[in-house]
């Protein structure tokens, strides 16, 4: 079965994660990465035994081989790069939040719409046990009213 060719935007600690992630999961591979310079993307690269370093994430989404492109940057970022990835006509796996507001959000979701592509938001934590546990604790009201977290 051919992996799926991954891009990773982003190579503090989320970005690396994500790679790891990626490259156990067995159905992907990732193929290239972007930071914020060439070379902190070429350093980050060689660490991490990946191919290809770009030192924009535009010059990331113009690579023809990525079909998924993770995107692993500071929340002020995800929106432009988020869009920029769509239009490309590329997937998308986002840290959270999606968007800074919901006009952003409202955007994305119709740029997803017209690309015809999978987006999604990652909440990595979800599934835990015991987020789980503590989720059922909230709902039943072992708590008490909860006001902020």
């Amino acid at each position: 079965m051919k992996k799926i060719a991954v891009g990773v935007i982003g190579t503090g600690f989320v970005g690396p994660a994500h790679i790891e992630a990626v490259n156990r999961s067995g159905l992907a591979e990732v193929k290239a990465l972007a930071a914020s310079s060439e070379q902190k993307a070429e350093e980050k690269a060689s660490e991490l035994g990946i191919d290809r370093a770009y030192g924009t994430y535009a010059d990331l989404i113009q690579d023809p081989d990525i079909e998924v492109v993770h995107n692993c940057t500071p929340n002020n970022l995800h929106f432009p790069i988020n869009k920029a990835i769509l239009a490309a006509g590329k997937h998308v796996i986002s840290e959270k939040p999606l968007a800074l507001d919901s006009r952003e959000a409202k955007l994305l979701i119709g740029a997803t719409q017209r690309a015809n592509v999978v987006h999604a938001v990652v909440y990595n934590y979800r599934h835990y046990p015991m987020v789980a546990h503590l989720r059922s604790m909230v709902q039943s009201g072992e708590l008490g009213t909860i006001y902020a977290i």
